[in-house]
């Protein structure tokens, strides 16, 4: 792309396309430095909402075949197994978000072991009262365009507590693959751009993608650790920066339900479209379920792409899939003509619950 698109379009473009960079600069967050080994802990409370939360969900192929369990909580309080040896960590970008303070609190009264990541707020200043170390993620952003901090503060403070390994390596060779695949996935699409089908991963370019699904619902399927949380995240992109709904399902579990729902009227069918996210940890026996479902669904769809990310590490696919997820949701964006960046309903719920509370 030669220049960006004018206004909040091109905005959150450049905070897409700064994902690797976060992803290294990371390494340099206030507070990491306090985060010291838990040998005894085996249970990991991660509690947040929204792109807060998102981070615990893509960590979870890196904990796949460790002792160490990580359990995302998006919620008030704390479920009723948290005990004192668990340790909570509590993610909020503004620091204010009141149902991960809810859980920060639940903590402490439990007797757990705490830890902070927020750029500030009350959070912030709860964990500097607690004596609680905090890691501190750079202000001044939309919470999901921090997803590079959020999730390189993640990766960082598992490895300073002895779960993963190498979190440095991991981080820059994702860093590296997402280098290698932006060029073609921030790039518009059209007879004018020639080179530009694919992408490194040979999935269809964003931009061309996005001129598909214009008009149309996403429907997401996604077939493997690997994929699941990219699900997620572009669940949530398409509906904050795209202002699309879509919807969400995993297998194995879809062919148990999902898979009967969709007996729409022929004249309906052009309405939706399918995105099947393919993983590297897929079970063989998903692998069969994709391609079967396929055939079963045949014909229900105008669209039906499959998107792989690229890497030779479950972490590198795993970036790469969220870096064209949140791509594809900027060129959908510009196609209707609308802003990414505000969240005004968000916005005015929070303010109606502030002002509930204060009553």
């Amino acid at each position: 792309m030669s220049r960006w698109p004018e206004g909040g379009a091109g905005r959150m473009f450049q905070l897409v396309a700064a994902l690797p960079g976060q992803l290294r600069e990371s390494a340099g967050l206030a507070g990491l430095e306090t985060i010291t080994p838990a040998p005894g802990v085996r249970r990991i409370v991660m509690c947040g909402m929204g792109g807060s939360a998102i981070a615990g969900d893509l960590a979870q192929p890196l904990l796949a075949a460790g002792g160490v369990s990580l359990t995302v909580w998006r919620d008030y309080g704390l479920p009723a197994w948290v005990g004192a040896d668990d340790l909570v960590i509590a993610a909020s970008y503004s620091g204010g978000t009141e149902e991960t303070l809810s859980s920060y609190t639940a903590a402490g009264q439990r007797g757990c072991r705490r830890l902070a990541v927020t750029t500030g707020g009350e959070l912030a200043a709860l964990a500097a009262t607690d004596g609680v170390p905090i890691v501190v993620l750079p202000g001044g952003l939309p919470p999901r365009a921090s997803v590079g901090y959020g999730f390189g503060a993640l990766v960082r403070v598992l490895g300073r507590l002895g779960v993963i390994a190498d979190p440095a390596v991991a981080l820059e060779a994702a860093a590296a693959a997402l280098d290698r695949a932006d060029p073609a996935r921030r790039r518009p699409w059209g007879p004018e751009v020639a080179g530009w089908e694919s992408d490194p991963e040979g999935n269809v370019a964003a931009g061309a993608l996005a001129r598909e699904l214009a008009g149309r619902v996403p429907v997401i399927y996604t077939c493997g650790g690997e994929s699941h949380a990219a699900g997620m995240r572009l669940k949530a992109q398409l509906n904050e920066n795209s202002k699309l709904p879509a919807l969400l399902a995993a297998f194995p579990e879809l062919d148990h339900n999902d898979l009967v729902g969709w007996c729409l009227d022929p004249a309906d069918r052009e309405r939706f479209a399918l995105l099947i996210l393919r993983a590297a940890d897929e079970h063989p026996r998903t692998s069969l379920r994709v391609g079967l479902t396929r055939e079963l669904l045949t014909g229900q769809f105008g669209v039906v792409h499959e998107l792989r990310g690229g890497g030779a590490d479950a972490l590198s696919r795993v970036m790469s899939l969220v870096q064209y997820g949140d791509y594809l949701s900027c060129h959908l964006a510009v196609l209707a003509n609308v802003d990414p960046v505000p969240v005004d309903r968000i916005v005015r719920l929070k303010e109606a619950l502030a002002r509930a509370h204060n009553v």
